[in-house]
């Protein structure tokens, strides 16, 4: 069933302010079922992304995705990018 509007609870905590973590990308966290995770990206411009596996961003490619971190590989290598730490 859809939700017609954001408790404001939730709106406050999705719209926080962080500190810039220096990378290109952040993860703002990951959702759907274990089968099929997406992670919702903040990109450096500010915009945001939804990702699933497979996906390509800034010349990176999701390699994976678990509950709270995604893998993204480029030129071989992979990295793993994690949603930053509370109050950060």
């Amino acid at each position: 069933m859809a939700q017609e509007t954001t408790p404001p609870q939730v709106a406050q905590q999705a719209t926080q302010t962080t500190h810039d973590l220096g990378g290109a990308l952040t993860l703002l966290g990951t959702f759907g079922s274990q089968s099929d995770l997406q992670a919702l990206l903040k990109l450096r411009n500010g915009k945001t992304a939804t990702v699933s596996r497979g996906d390509s961003v800034n010349g990176q490619t999701v390699v994976a995705i678990e509950g709270g971190r995604v893998a993204l590989a480029r030129n071989g290598t992979a990295r793993w990018l994690d949603m930053p730490a509370q109050g950060s």
